[in-house]
């Protein structure tokens, strides 16, 4: 029975964030991809074309591809187009309703807010609990804007009634805004760092 669990533990650990939940279909086999980070947001502009823009505007295209001393590779919280078009259309008073209103200014700082220096892959982030608003276990990280900070770990779930078997997810809680944020899809690899794309349910600016 023992060697049942284990067989089971390590598959669904393999797919790991490609939960029904939290699902966010890369169109990769393996989560490789053969290029940066920037022409890898290029090949999926369904999911990242707001992002572009936002890149663009704030001059952070030499950043993703890997071209800023210290930030050869980078670990990027992705938010998608869902998440940055529900910031424009819900947002309160100074918020744009377009991209285009933006200045250079508030894309960097927008941008950075998701950047952390360094590769950090599913495996390296420990797990953890959060119990009555406090939390245990896991890692600080740090947005590279202003340094905000988030608490990063993983969660183990259940299959089929059993616990600790099923995929191993990673979660966020921002400690500026304590708002608790799902990933959709984790360990998505280019040749720049690691890609983690963040639900569709976030909003931009909650990180």
């Amino acid at each position: 029975m023992k060697k049942i669990l284990l067989a089971i533990s390590v598959a669904l650990t393999i797919v790991s964030c490609t939960t029904d939940y939290n699902m966010n279909n890369t169109g990769l086999a393996n989560g490789k991809f053969d290029g940066t980070m920037y022409d890898y947001f290029h090949s999926d502009s369904y999911n990242w074309d707001s992002l572009i823009i936002m890149i663009d505007r704030a001059g952070l295209q030499d950043l993703f591809n890997g071209e800023v001393e210290g930030y050869e590779e980078i670990t990027f919280w992705g938010p998608t187009n869902n998440s940055i078009r529900r910031w424009m259309l819900e947002g309160g008073t100074g918020v744009p309703k377009r991209l285009k209103d933006l200045s250079p200014e508030e894309c960097r700082k927008y941008v950075m807010a998701h950047v952390v220096k360094g590769k950090t892959m599913l495996n390296d982030i420990p797990r953890g609990t959060i119990n009555m608003g406090s939390v245990s276990g896991g890692m600080t990280m740090y947005g590279e804007d202003n340094k905000n900070e988030m608490w990063v770990y993983t969660e183990q779930l259940p299959y089929n009634g059993v616990i600790d078997v099923g995929a191993v997810i990673i979660k966020i809680r921002s400690m500026r805004t304590l708002v608790d944020i799902d990933i959709a899809s984790c360990n998505i690899e280019p040749t720049t760092g690691v890609i983690h794309s963040l639900h569709p349910n976030y909003t931009l600016g909650e990180l």
